[in-house]
């Protein structure tokens, strides 16, 4: 496991709080296969009684406000924390922008596995660099197979935004689902950055490899 927090969580009086979240998110990540009613089960495992939906989704939400270093999550702590979010669907922080036009430098992708999803689903992700202009409400994504790469099952793909993640504005989409596996195959990408109204504020042909 390689949660990794950073050293905000590590300010005086978070400190206690801090180690009791950590824990216990590394303990819910021990549960396989690795969903929300699971993880309820697995907290209320011979107890008295049951936590009610308001307190669980509480303990969620501390649980994903923790401030981890993304880079060294491994695909399963990344999956954990993805599930979490698709149950919570958390409004996003603070964003993190400026003024630029999105290029085709001014962004990185991200191919992040469902792990134990029987159906190849992905979350696809694009970290935009803090220049990048705050015009930037979501994020089209047009995927056009190459070769023998197969079909998504829902294309386009619009990605929203999580809010500044490890100083980078984050976009993201849960779950790109293929109708087979789609490792190693290549796809033509059309990545249309909009506004709040819905207008294209500029799009840029890209290819990914999954």
């Amino acid at each position: 496991m390689a949660y990794v927090l950073l050293p905000s969580q590590f300010l005086s009086g978070l400190q206690s709080n801090t180690a009791l979240l950590l824990e216990s998110l590394r303990q819910i990540t021990l549960v396989s296969p690795f969903t929300i009613p699971a993880v309820k089960t697995a907290l209320e495992l011979n107890q008295v009684t049951s936590f009610d939906t308001q307190a669980f989704d509480t303990f969620l939400q501390e649980l994903y406000d923790l401030e981890l270093d993304q880079s060294l999550l491994t695909a399963a702590e990344k999956t954990v924390l993805n599930v979490i979010r698709e149950y919570l669907q958390p409004l996003p922080s603070f964003n993190c922008c400026g003024s630029d036009t999105p290029t085709l430098a001014s962004y990185t992708k991200e191919v992040n596995d469902r792990v134990g999803s029987a159906t190849f689903e992905k979350e696809f992700r694009l970290n935009l660099a803090d220049t990048v202009t705050c015009d930037v409400f979501n994020i089209e994504v047009t995927f056009v197979p190459v070769a023998t790469a197969p079909a998504l099952t829902v294309n386009p793909v619009t990605l929203n935004p999580l809010g500044c993640v490890n100083g980078k504005s984050v976009y993201s989409y849960l779950w790109v689902d293929f109708v087979t596996d789609p490792t190693g195959e290549t796809y033509d990408l059309t990545i249309n950055f909009k506004d709040s109204t819905g207008a294209s504020i500029v799009s840029i042909p890209d290819f990914i490899t999954i």
